[in-house]
């Protein structure tokens, strides 16, 4: 398995680097034709929604696509899938940030009964409690 850093999952969508779009896109596709996958840990995953919203301005809707692309990507090994996935539904549906609902869903798995916060937002999720 080969890992992809964030920069890479940019390059992946984004063609603003014609020359780099292409090279991560010719060498994803040798890798898969070696018979390998590509992996995806969280914090990249992370990284690019943050990438996409913040120097992209990128809509929701659009990251969320991107999102969904490389979950069903079955040549992708994304690093605790179904938070992933779960996660992106909160982002896409309900508005949340991304990574607050990934954060809060790691939490729980891990056996955290809540996940204390001062952020607003995060805590209309089930897995946060307001601190006020």
């Amino acid at each position: 398995m080969i890992g992809l850093d964030t920069n890479a999952l940019v390059r992946l969508v984004i063609k603003d680097d014609a020359e780099q779009a292409e090279l991560i896109r010719a060498t994803v596709r040798g890798i898969v034709a070696e018979g390998k996958r590509c992996f995806i840990n969280r914090i990249a995953l992370v990284e690019f929604v943050w990438v996409m919203e913040s120097v992209y301005d990128q809509p929701r809707a659009e990251i969320s696509r991107f999102i969904e692309a490389f979950l069903e990507n079955d040549d992708l090994c994304i690093e605790d899938r179904d938070a992933a996935q779960c996660a992106l539904s909160r982002y896409r549906d309900n508005g949340a940030d991304f990574s607050d609902a990934l954060i809060g869903l790691r939490n729980r798995d891990a056996g955290c009964a809540t996940t204390l916060t001062f952020d607003r937002k995060a805590a209309r999720l089930p897995e946060f409690q307001i601190l006020s």
